[in-house]
Formats: C-alpha cells, sequence, structure tokens
C-alpha cells in the first residue's frame, strides 16, 4: 500500500519590510501571438509570494518595446491589472500523496496587450522588469539587490512570417524535496509547429533598490544575475546530479540536497528550418524543504491493569479521515471514526487495535498495536530511614515498590505538615524538616503501562541538639590526649565513636584519643527512643603528617628517580645523606645513587612538631643483554625508524663498536654510544647485506659486556 509523504519543514519566504523596493517577485514570462497586419497580443505572466508580497502587482504594468538594431525604446505599454486575473497556484507536487506546507503560497496574475509592431530588419525586445528578489534566496550573492526582467525577443524572420511565440505547457511545481530525485515536464508547445530545443540559461537581472519599478523598463542589454558559488547557470540548485534539462524532451530533472529558495532559469529556442527565430525565457523561484514518509501511527498502552478502557492517542501524518478496528470478539463490530477514540472492552485479554488512516483512497496506510489487559500488578511501598536530627530532620526515603508485570515509569511524592507541602518526582528522595511534630508522606507510583497504586505514612518528627564539635584539632605526632567533645553531651543519648582505636571509651560522650596518624573519628549519637539519629565527625590532624614514595624503589645503575613526600607549604624539609640528591632541602627531590641508598626524610611543621620518614632505593649494576640491546638489522632509508645501527641501553657508560664487510674490511667504528652506524662507507651507501660487528661496552659501575655477530643492512 503507497506511503503518504508529507513537508514537514519549509523555509518561510521572507522580505525586506520596504514598500517600495518589492521582495515578493518570484517569477515570470512573456508570449506573443501574431494576430496578423503587424499587430501582436503580448502576455505577461507574474508570480507573486502572496505572505510576503508587498507591494502588490503592479497597476499598471510598463512593457517596453525596445529596437534590436540599437536598443532604443521604441514605445512603452501601460497594461492595467485585471483584479479578476489574480489567482492562487495549486501546489502540485506530482503525486495526490504529496501535501503542501501551508505556510507557502503563491499568486499569480497575466497581463495582456497588443501592440502594432511593423517590419524591423533586427526586430524587436519586449521588456518588464521589476525589483527585488527575497532574500532568503539560497544561490544569489544579495537576491534583495537583485531586480528580475522577463523578456522576449521577436527577431526579423518571425515579424515577417507572422509567428507566436511558444508555450510551456506548465509551470513548475513550487516545492522539490530534498535529497530526493524529481523529473518535471517543463516542455512547450509552438503554435506555427516550429522545432523547439529546451536548454538551462542565466536567469536577468533588472530594476535596482533605487528605482525598483522602472516604466519604463531600462534599455537592453541585460547582466545574468549574480550567482553565489558553487552555483551557475549550469549547477543552479547544487546536487547529484545536478539538475539537467533534455533539450528535446523539456524534461527537468536533478536531486537537490540543499534546503532554501532558489532561482531557476530556463529557455526555449524556436528553430524553423534550422534557422534559430526566437528565443523564450523563463525565471522561476522554487522552494526546497524536507519530505519524510509519513504513516498511520498511534498510542495505546500496551499493559492495562484493572480498567478495561483504552484510551488512544492518535499519531498519524498527514491524514484527516481514520477508522478504527478494536477486535473484540465481545463486540465484533466494534469500530470508530474519531481521530482519538475511547473502547472498553468487555474482559481481560490480548486485543490488536487497527488503524487505517485515509481508508479507501489510493494514499490509505495501516498501523496496528496490542493492547493486554491484566489485573492489577503494582504495589506501592517504601521505608523511611532517619539520616540526620541536628536542630532539624533529615530523612532518606527508601523506595520498594514492585510490579510484577511491567515497570515503574515514575515517582511522586507529597511530604504534608501542617500546612506545608513538598514535593519531589526521585525515586528515592530527601526531605528536610525544621518543626517538630508529625508529618505524612504519600507514594503515587505509575508503570510503563499506565497502572498507579499509592501508599501513606506518618512519621513523628524529632530533634537532637547539634553537638559542638570542632571540626578538627592540630597535636604533634607522639603527642596524643585530646578530648573530642569537651562542650559535654546531650541527655538521654547514647554515643558510639569509631574507629575506637586509640581511644580510652568509645561509648563516651567526650572520650580522649591518642592517634599516632592523623584520624577522623565519627560519633552516633542516638536518642533513648531510636528514633532520632546523628553523625559528626572530628579529625585529629597529626602534625606533621607525611608519606614518602620513590616513583621507583628498584633502579638500574644510571637511572635517576624521583622521591615524592606529602607536600605541605608550611612544611620544611631535610633529607639525609644528601648524596646523589639534586636537592635536599625540598619535598620532591630526584636521585641518581651509583649504588643502594636509605634516604631519611625529617619533617618539621609551623608549630614545631618533627616526623621522621625512610625510604631505600636499590640500584641494579647489570650489564648484559637485555638490558644492553644490540639490533640484528637496520634500514637506513631516512624514515626516522630504525635508520642507524647502535648499542641500545639505559646504562651505557662507553660503547666502543666496530662494522666489518663480509671481507673482513673495518667499514665503521666509534667510541660513542650516541653515534652509530648510517649504512656508508666512504659517503657511499653500501648495499643491503650481512655485516660483522664487535661491540665492547661499559655500564655505569664499571661492568663490562662484549658480543661479536652479523647485523643485516636493509633498503
Amino acid at each position: 500500500m503507497p506511503n503518504r509523504l508529507r513537508i514537514l519543514f519549509f523555509a518561510l519566504l521572507l522580505s525586506l519590510p520596504f514598500t517600495s523596493k518589492a521582495t515578493h517577485i518570484v517569477g515570470g514570462e512573456m508570449t506573443y501571438t501574431c494576430l496578423g497586419n503587424n499587430l501582436y497580443e503580448i502576455k505577461l505572466t507574474i508570480f507573486r509570494d502572496c505572505y510576503n508580497g508587498v507591494p502588490w502587482f503592479d497597476d499598471p504594468a510598463s512593457i517596453g518595446i525596445f529596437l534590436n538594431s540599437n536598443n532604443s525604446l521604441y514605445s512603452e505599454i501601460l497594461v492595467d491589472l485585471d483584479p479578476m486575473l489574480n489567482d492562487t497556484l495549486n501546489p502540485e507536487l506530482g503525486s495526490e500523496c504529496f501535501v503542501a506546507p501551508p505556510n507557502v503560497c503563491v499568486h499569480t496574475t497575466t497581463y495582456t496587450t497588443t501592440a502594432m509592431l511593423p517590419f524591423n530588419p533586427q526586430g524587436y525586445h519586449l521588456v518588464y522588469q521589476r525589483c527585488c528578489r527575497n532574500n532568503t534566496i539560497s544561490n544569489l550573492i544579495a537576491p534583495e539587490d537583485v531586480g528580475a526582467t522577463y523578456s522576449i525577443i521577436i527577431g526579423p524572420q518571425a515579424l515577417l512570417e507572422c509567428n507566436s511565440s511558444p508555450v510551456f505547457n506548465n509551470w513548475p511545481p513550487l516545492f522539490l524535496c530534498v535529497n530526493q530525485p524529481f523529473a518535471i515536464d517543463q516542455s512547450a508547445v509552438d503554435p506555427d509547429g516550429d522545432s523547439l530545443a529546451y536548454r538551462l540559461c542565466d536567469p536577468f537581472t533588472g530594476a535596482d533598490p533605487v528605482f525598483p519599478i522602472p516604466q519604463p523598463p531600462n534599455a537592453p542589454p541585460y547582466s545574468p544575475v549574480p550567482w553565489l558559488a558553487p552555483y551557475n547557470v549550469n549547477n543552479q540548485i547544487g546536487g547529484t546530479p545536478a539538475m539537467t534539462i533534455d533539450p528535446i524532451t523539456g524534461l527537468l530533472t536533478g536531486k537537490p540536497d540543499a534546503i532554501g529558495q532558489f532561482v531557476i532559469g530556463l529557455c526555449v529556442d524556436e528553430f524553423r528550418n534550422g534557422i534559430l527565430i526566437g528565443s523564450k525565457r523563463r525565471d522561476y523561484q522554487v522552494n526546497i524543504g524536507i519530505c519524510d514518509i509519513a504513516t498511520a501511527a498511534f498510542f495505546a498502552p500496551e499493559i492495562l491493569c484493572e480498567s478495561f478502557t483504552v484510551s488512544t492517542q492518535n499519531q498519524s501524518l498527514s491524514a484527516n479521515d481514520f477508522i478504527w478496528y478494536f477486535n473484540d470478539p465481545n463486540n465484533p463490530g466494534a469500530t470508530s471514526t474519531l481521530p482519538n477514540p475511547t473502547y472498553t472492552y468487555s474482559d481481560s485479554g490480548l486485543y490488536n487495535i487497527v488503524l487505517i488512516a485515509e481508508p479507501g483512497t489510493v494514499c490509505s496506510d495501516t498501523f496496528s498495536a496490542d493492547v493486554h489487559i491484566l489485573l492489577n500488578s503494582l504495589f506501592a511501598n517504601f521505608s523511611v530511614v532517619n539520616a540526620d536530627c541536628a536542630d532539624s530532620l533529615t530523612i532518606d526515603v527508601v523506595d520498594s515498590s514492585i510490579d510484577t508485570i511491567s515497570n515503574i515509569a515514575n515517582w511522586q511524592w507529597t511530604l504534608t505538615q501542617g500546612t506545608n507541602n513538598w514535593t519531589t518526582i526521585e525515586q528515592n528522595p530527601s526531605f528536610v524538616l525544621h518543626d517538630p511534630g508529625d508529618a505524612l508522606l504519600t507514594l503515587i507510583v505509575t508503570a510503563d503501562n499506565g497502572c498507579m497504586d499509592t501508599l501513606q505514612q506518618n512519621f513523628p518528627v524529632f530533634f537532637i541538639e547539634d553537638p559542638l564539635l570542632d571540626d578538627s584539632t592540630d597535636i604533634c605526632f607522639g603527642n596524643g590526649n585530646v578530648q573530642l567533645n569537651p562542650d559535654g553531651a546531650f541527655p538521654g543519648a547514647t554515643y558510639n565513636w569509631t574507629p575506637p582505636d586509640n581511644l580510652d571509651n568509645p561509648n563516651s560522650p567526650n572520650p580522649i584519643a591518642n592517634p599516632t596518624e592523623t584520624t577522623t573519628y565519627t560519633v552516633s549519637i542516638d536518642d533513648a527512643n531510636g528514633f532520632c539519629h546523628v553523625e559528626k565527625t572530628v579529625t585529629i590532624i597529626v602534625s606533621p603528617d607525611a608519606t614518602v614514595t620513590p616513583v621507583l624503589d628498584t633502579i638500574l645503575q644510571g637511572q635517576s628517580v624521583p622521591i615524592l613526600a606529602t607536600y605541605d607549604p608550611s612544611y620544611t624539609y631535610s633529607w639525609s645523606p644528601a648524596n646523589w640528591l639534586d636537592n635536599a632541602d625540598i619535598n620532591n627531590p630526584t636521585s641518581t645513587p651509583d649504588e643502594d641508598v636509605t634516604y631519611i626524610l625529617t619533617v618539621t611543621d609551623l608549630n614545631g612538631c618533627v616526623v621522621e620518614r625512610t625510604v631505600v632505593i636499590v640500584v641494579l649494576a647489570l650489564c648484559e643483554e637485555p638490558y644492553v640491546f644490540i639490533p640484528t638489522g637496520f634500514t637506513p632509508n631516512n624514515d626516522g625508524k630504525n635508520d642507524v645501527f647502535h648499542v641500545i641501553g639505559n646504562n651505557l657508560a662507553e660503547v666502543h663498536l666496530i662494522v666489518y664487510n663480509r671481507w673482513g674490511e673495518k667499514i665503521f667504528e666509534s667510541n660513542d654510544p650516541s653515534v652509530g652506524w648510517d649504512g656508508t662507507y666512504k659517503g657511499k651507501l653500501l648495499p643491503p647485506d650481512a655485516y660483522g660487528f664487535y661491540a665492547e661496552v661499559t655500564c655505569f659501575g664499571g661492568l663490562k659486556f662484549f658480543k661479536k655477530g652479523n647485523v643485516t643492512l636493509v633498503r
């Protein structure tokens, strides 16, 4: 069954707010008919934007007749506007399943007059001009300043033989779909049976913002419109393939890829006995928007609980007529033609609802969905947990609602105390109450299938006076015995301090602490009834509090390693011994030891408190493979990768490297670890081959490594 297509988006036609500079003309063309005895009927057809069209059609319109010999004005005809000829174009989109957007409208009118045109050896040029075009045009430079010339030439042969111009069969469609191919009939018929050839051509400019209604029109010649790159006469609207016109049939085809408004120019050339006797030019504006496939569609809950009534939400596109089938075995004829009907089934079960949009037409489309009507499966439940009740009551609510069939979609909480109400849709909310007294908490849960359930719970609001604990207390390392809550206890409350380490009594309101490192203690306070619960913390800062960590605790001889200690700008640092350190008075020195070493860090704070930390660095004196690595091949092709043959290692103090060719001739020698062989000898590239080498390596610490072998040169 074919799909309906609907224009979902269309760029509104815009205009500049001037009354003298019209930005409403969207196309036009001119034709002539020979009536005999040098008398010609002239028709000028003009198209305007009927939403943004300011001003109205010209009344009168000025048609200028120019001599082709010298472009001088022969005569001017002022043609009155016939109000009865004002018409609104019916937007034909190529299929009855296309729907045009309602926010675009084009009016057309035709001016008709006659002119006596005696034979002239060069012929005549008939012209009408207007300014300006819509400023929303996408393929022209500054379109609001670009006018239009609608004209036609009557050549000498046409005058001699009483010729009539060809007439296009159809005005082009107002709308095209972006990214959709089109094929538009732009053929014409010639009253005299002349041969016609079609081509793309430049629309002409004409008039300007200063003189938007020239009467008479400006004299020829006329300039082509200023195309905005990449658009041009052969690429007028873009897209792949670009728009073309069949020169024989006049079939205009293309596939636009951009949204907007575009000016298009077409010409039909008239040939008689193989000789060009005239050309007719058509200039119009086409609108390109987004089209989408639209189908019948609706929403209905997949599952219903308890209620047997189904409410539908029609989501169809581009449809006005509908028929619904509810497929109820107990009511076989149950249908509806309402856009959004409601139907009540007689029993639970699985039902299939069918919607037909635009039934009985070639554009009809069908959509169906199942509805499962069940008994209730949703049960609301929650628990209230006291989070804090020091001077105010903070409660955490834990949802435990369940649904045995569907998923819970949302939670609606309402907390009521006296005349105050608080609401939230969080699943597990928190509330803060500042006044004592009973409160009521209500939960309404809703499942994906639309089922709902409600639960309410009352609870008391009771406070414990907030203990006045200091956030933190400083002590020197090894100098403990500090009171955690010296301001006393809340009557009748129980206390529990954690961690209990280094406390004289973890259940005392005011225990004495003697920590050896910075420690945060938490006290839990509960009232006599066990409902109100308060937690507070106090941190005993043991100063200076320092940790020491080497980036590596085991290194190769010759390597360097940073040592990181806790940094505090108020601390002073002293490392001992200072051997191999780049700075013994900072928190993060770098050590380059030749042997194992144990460093002691002394940290002193502003209060004179002192602490010592120890770190050990182990130095490995390794001078063997794989810590010393000699490649078996290299590729000296200057690509920055493996271009040089040399000894590789992190602990190399000295390297003596010799390379021989296959005849034992020494071709390279170096005593510098950073200098290797680049595959040349005496400035010349050596060929790919296997070359012998001998390497003598001295590592940091004095250890030796020797190796000889072959290395392959690859080019």
